[in-house]
């Protein structure tokens, strides 16, 4: 018995060792706290963690509560303590260039919202990499996941100013005649970029005047984004084809395309199966032919 003792007792004194400061990297509330625990009266940095281990602080680092060494912050949108006068922290303390805020409180909200790590600077920056980043605490974070830890390497204040960039491309669809259809392009870009749709090439643009089409965009879901929309009401034959979205601006532009197929009712494939034609068939392009997401099967 003495032997497990002996076990006991080295492993509850494994635990009551503070963890190492990467395993107390953005744990929030799993933080350890030590009930009674005051800051010494002189720091000594010599008993403070190797400062290598905060290579891997994505979000930065932050002064510890007793203002002696170093440890990794919090990042933005993360819970925060804050600045409690006894020093004792729970959910951690927010990276340098971030500051703990409690959120405005929503109407139908219940429950009181709790404090988060907010940028202290809220304006647009591009980056060196071409990239527009909300905020400088953005930049920085994207520098650090690639092993960057230089300053922020900021071009300019405001959005970076270039060609359209797509974030979100029209999807080929299948559908059944007379059903409606509805195709959408996300763009983002500064200055923002005007859409237009095309058909199977055309040099002209498509217009909602005189048909069964109708062209809509509006600003968002993000800051200088954009989205386009196409619908297409009563599909028929005709309405078959390669749609292209195109986005412009004084700096370039760049398209995406997306194909719609129009089935007959009774239309079957090659094996004789028919699809399930009481409802809207959604699909996309794969290989040399088309997925039905209701048949499960490849339409040649």
């Amino acid at each position: 018995m003495e032997w497990l003792t002996t076990i006991l007792v080295l492993l509850l004194a494994s635990l009551s060792e503070p963890l190492p400061l990467e395993h107390l990297r953005h744990l929030d509330w799993q933080r350890g706290v030590r009930v009674g625990e005051r800051c010494p009266v002189r720091c000594q940095p010599e008993q403070c963690p190797d400062a290598r281990m905060l290579q891997s602080c994505v979000s930065g680092r932050v002064r510890d509560p007793c203002g002696c060494c170093w440890e990794c912050g919090n990042g933005e949108g993360q819970l925060c303590d804050p600045e409690p006068e006894s020093g004792r922290t729970f959910f951690g303390r927010c990276a340098e260039g971030l500051r703990c805020r409690v959120p405005r409180r929503e109407a139908a909200a219940k429950d009181k919202p709790k404090p988060v790590c907010v940028c202290s600077e809220q304006e647009t920056v591009c980056g060196l990499d071409g990239k527009t980043y909300e905020n400088v605490c953005r930049l920085q974070a994207a520098q650090r996941r690639m092993g960057e830890w230089q300053k922020a390497a900021v071009a300019h204040h405001g959005p970076c100013r270039a060609k359209p960039i797509i974030t979100y491309a029209p999807r080929d669809i299948i559908t059944l005649e007379g059903s409606d259809v509805l195709l959408s392009c996300e763009v983002s870009s500064y200055p923002l970029a005007s859409i237009q749709w095309r058909k199977d090439g055309d040099s002209f643009f498509l217009s909602a005047e005189g048909s069964n089409r109708a062209v809509h965009a509006h600003g968002g879901p993000r800051r200088f984004e954009l989205t386009a929309w196409l619908q297409i009401h009563r599909v028929g034959p005709d309405d078959a084809g390669v749609y292209t979205c195109t986005a412009r601006n004084a700096f370039g532009e760049v398209s995406a395309s997306a194909r719609l197929r129009v089935m007959h009712r009774g239309m079957s494939r090659e094996d004789g199966d028919e699809c399930d034609l009481d409802e809207q068939i959604q699909g996309k392009r794969l290989g040399g032919g088309w997925i039905c997401v209701l048949c499960g099967r490849l339409l040649l």
